[in-house]
């Protein structure tokens, strides 16, 4: 198993010591890898340790994935990320660098809900 899908499992692993519960966590984390999953902001903050002001940050600057506006009308801004996006990340933070807009560039506020 991967950084990133053991990082996926302590995520969504059950509070306990239920090998079910954990069992479980392995299974979905290894699904989201394999989907290509949208994670939430708080999920991408558990998963790269990084407070959400410095993700903002570093998505202004180019050194983070963009998220994804999930968003149907402007009412409402609804984000996430990628989960292959962020283990690219992961792999290379200090060498991770997208030539795309950040969040400042598209008019995206990030929140913590």
């Amino acid at each position: 198993m991967n950084d990133i899908s053991k990082s996926l499992s302590k995520a969504f692993a059950t509070s306990g010591d239920s090998q079910v519960g954990h069992c479980e966590a392995n299974v979905l984390a290894s699904l989201m890898l394999q989907s290509n999953a949208l994670v939430s902001l708080e999920t991408a903050v558990q998963l790269c340790s990084l407070s959400i002001q410095d993700i903002n940050f570093r998505i202004r600057e180019g050194r983070f994935p963009p998220p994804q506006n999930l968003s149907l009308d402007n009412r409402e801004t609804k984000l996430a990320f990628r989960v292959r996006d962020i283990q690219k990340w992961l792999n290379s933070p200090s060498e991770y660098y997208t030539s795309q807009s950040g969040i400042k560039d598209k008019g995206f506020r990030m929140r913590h809900d």
